[in-house]
């Protein structure tokens, strides 16, 4: 008679606890109440989904704004940054929250890693270089040069989102399993 072995089933170490699972070193290390993980997860999607709409509308309105020579575009696009930081801050205090209380963790897999790499350089060049950018151009009165980092912004965040569904398993060295 042929038994049958499921992968994901728990593994018995002699001497543990029969009621409690042995050790699984991908399971998170802190635990959360599912109706918690599962509002943090709704949360990062939205702020997530409203910081790439922002992008891409600071760079459709900033395209137009400069064919055309007016500042009243700069003027929407200066103030829709007024948007853009907080979201881009909400999204990643929940994706680091996540990423503390998943299997994912915050070191383990590459595609986190660079998830958290893209969200800190997005953050950064829209508070170090398109704000004022636009800030100048608007003080001004005419329109300016668009700073290439808009355009980037949207590539950077569209990669984000297929990193998030695709879930490549390549594990950083603190993420590698034990031999």
């Amino acid at each position: 008679m042929a038994i049958a072995l499921d992968q994901r089933q728990d593994v018995r170490v002699p001497g543990a606890d029969a009621r409690r699972p042995a050790w699984n070193p991908d399971r998170a290390r802190v635990r959360v109440p599912k109706g918690v993980r599962v509002g943090v997860l709704t949360t990062h999607v939205l702020a997530s989904v409203g910081w790439f709409g922002v992008a891409i509308t600071v760079a459709l309105v900033g395209a137009i704004g400069q064919s055309r020579g007016e500042i009243a575009f700069y003027e929407v696009i200066d103030a829709t940054l007024a948007l853009s930081i907080p979201l881009g801050l909400a999204s990643a205090a929940t994706g680091v929250a996540l990423s503390l209380t998943s299997r994912w963790g915050f070191v383990k897999h590459w595609w986190v890693v660079l998830k958290e790499l893209g969200t800190v350089a997005v953050i950064a060049t829209d508070v170090l270089i398109v704000a004022p950018t636009m800030q100048r151009a608007v003080d001004a009165g005419r329109p300016g040069e668009m700073p290439g980092a808009v355009y980037a912004h949207c590539v950077v965040l569209a990669l984000a989102t297929a990193l998030s569904v695709v879930k490549p398993k390549a594990r950083t060295p603190l993420g590698a399993r034990p031999a």
